[in-house]
C-alpha cells in the first residue's frame, strides 16, 4: 500500500508542477525537490549529472517553446522539466523496478472486471523496466562498434543503427517469451 501511496504522490506532485502557473510560485517545488533529495539521501553528483544528461533535451524542447510561444514561457516550462525530471530520478532511485512493477499490478487490478490478468501487466512492466538498461547497453556496444568501423552514427547512417538495435531486441524478446513458456507462465 505504501508503494502505490508514493507512486500516486510522485505522479500528483509532477503533474502539479507541469498545471503551476508560470510564476515564482516554482521556488516550492524546488524547494521540496530538494528536501526529498536531502531525505532520500540521494547522491548530489548523481543528481547533478542527471541533470546534465537530459540538459540536451531540456535545450531543446527550451527552443521549440521560444519558436512556438514567448521566451519567458519557454524559460517557466524549462523550469518546470528540470525539477519533474529531477523528481523522477530521485522516485526511480528509491524504488526498484519490482516495486514499481507491483505497484502497476495493484493499480490494474479493478481491471479484473474486465478479465484483464493484473498479474501479467505487472510482468509486462517489470520486463519493459528491465530491458531499458540493456538496450542502452547494447546501443552503446553498437556506438562503439560503428566507432571502431570508423563509421559516424548520423541520420544518413541511422537505418543502420536502428534496425541493428530493433533486431538485437527482437531476439530478446524472444528470449524472455521462451523463458516464460519454459517456466510455465500462462499469459
Amino acid at each position: 500500500m505504501k508503494n502505490i501511496i508514493t507512486f500516486i504522490m510522485f505522479l500528483v506532485y509532477a503533474t502539479a508542477i507541469f498545471l503551476m502557473p508560470n510564476s515564482f510560485f516554482l521556488l516550492c517545488p524546488l524547494i521540496i525537490n530538494i528536501v526529498l533529495g536531502i531525505v532520500t539521501k540521494s547522491n548530489i553528483k548523481k543528481v547533478i549529472k542527471n541533470l546534465l544528461k537530459i540538459f540536451p533535451f531540456v535545450l531543446l524542447t527550451f527552443v521549440i517553446n521560444c519558436w512556438l510561444d514567448s521566451y519567458i514561457n519557454a524559460l517557466w516550462m524549462a523550469a518546470k522539466l528540470l525539477l519533474v525530471c529531477n523528481v523522477t530520478f530521485i522516485y526511480s532511485q528509491t524504488t526498484t523496478t519490482a516495486q514499481i512493477a507491483k505497484t502497476a499490478g495493484k493499480l490494474c487490478t479493478p481491471l479484473k472486471l474486465f478479465r484483464i490478468n493484473p498479474e501479467a501487466i505487472e510482468v509486462l512492466v517489470a520486463i519493459a523496466l528491465s530491458t531499458l538498461p540493456i538496450m542502452k547497453r547494447e546501443y552503446l556496444e553498437l556506438r562503439e562498434a560503428c566507432k571502431a568501423k570508423n563509421i559516424p552514427i548520423n541520420l544518413k547512417n541511422s537505418k543502420i543503427v536502428l534496425s541493428r538495435l530493433l533486431i538485437s531486441y527482437l531476439k530478446r524478446v524472444n528470449e524472455i517469451d521462451e523463458a516464460l513458456i519454459e517456466k510455465g507462465y500462462d499469459y
